[in-house]
């Protein structure tokens, strides 16, 4: 990557770095690493919280400061000390710092202590934006771009959102609230599943082999995590009905979602789920007590295969 770059990039987190502070206070965040590759530059930052809201308000704000075209200037000094001697609001991670400190100087906005490149103006830097956000255990990595790339990723942004507004019937106006709207009838059908899941497993009656309880459930599209759910408290809540074995077979097209769950000491969950992945094929696994996966076989066999099970088993 050409220096230039590094310089640019460097340049505009100082920036943003300085933005931040001035929204959220001077002793808020702290900047811990900055990384430059090829893709996108990286600065980790030590703050509690950072909302969308915030990082929109800095990209203006760096924005802002890039066109007025402000002049860079390095100084260099004895120690951190003489530093803020000269310029007290000098930003600095002083646990790397040692002897001879040079300051960096956007003019009248910024000094941070930095041994890195800098432009010597920020109209230098062209525009800046943020392509992300994430959590790193305490730290908070935000991904951004400068000059060319920056204004690059912001057009197919721009071009993503109107091709989504499409696909919704919606409008760049009007995103977020189909959205929202969206994702609440997404909840509520949600709920439904579930509570349609609930109802189906509340009609499955147990039959009695060899003094175990066998619940045996088929349905079809129904919630697998309901599913799952339910069987364990099925057999935590066993003890008093006595032994029990559940398998539910959820159907998903030309496979069957398997859970199993048992209380019995010699009804092997995980055994039973190899012989039925051996036979019919799939994916999955588990423990004694509980077992899962997906088997591509949709009919009635598999009942009589757990009967037969049992019957060897115990």
């Amino acid at each position: 990557m050409e220096k230039h770059h590094d310089a640019r990039a460097h340049t505009a987190e100082h920036l943003f770095a300085r933005a931040l502070q001035n929204m959220l206070g001077f002793d808020s965040i702290q900047v811990l690493k900055v990384e430059h590759t090829d893709d996108v530059n990286r600065v980790y930052i030590r703050c509690k919280e950072l909302s969308m809201d915030q990082i929109y308000q800095g990209m203006l704000t760096v924005n802002n400061i890039i066109d007025e075209g402000r002049v860079v200037r390095e100084y260099t000094f004895t120690s951190l000390d003489e530093a803020r001697k000269r310029f007290p609001d000098t930003r600095a991670y002083e646990a790397r710092i040692s002897g001879s400190v040079r300051v960096v100087e956007i003019d009248g906005y910024d000094h941070s202590a930095c041994i890195r490149e800098h432009v010597s103006n920020t109209r230098e830097c062209q525009f800046f934006i943020v392509k992300g956000i994430s959590r790193e255990r305490d730290l908070i990595r935000v991904e951004y771009l400068v000059g060319d790339d920056a204004k690059h990723y912001a057009i197919r942004s721009v071009a993503r959102l109107a091709g989504i507004a499409v696909i919704l019937k919606a409008n760049t106006n009007t995103l977020e609230a189909t959205l929202k709207n969206l994702l609440e009838e997404l909840d509520l059908l949600r709920a439904r599943m579930r509570k349609v899941t609930e109802d189906a497993i509340s009609s499955v009656s147990a039959v009695s082999i060899k003094d175990i309880h066998l619940y045996h459930g088929s349905f079809n599209m129904l919630d697998d995590d309901t599913l799952i759910r339910n069987a364990g408290m099925m057999i935590s809540k066993g003890n008093d009905k006595g032994y029990m074995l559940v398998v539910f077979l959820n159907r998903r097209e030309d496979r069957a979602n398997i859970i199993i769950a048992s209380n019995h000491p010699r009804l092997d969950c995980n055994a039973l789920l190899k012989e039925m992945l051996a036979k019919y094929g799939g994916k999955g696994g588990g423990k004694a007590d509980f077992a899962t996966g997906y088997i591509h076989v949709v009919d009635d066999r598999i009942k009589q295969e757990v009967i037969a099970f049992i019957e060897r088993s115990v």
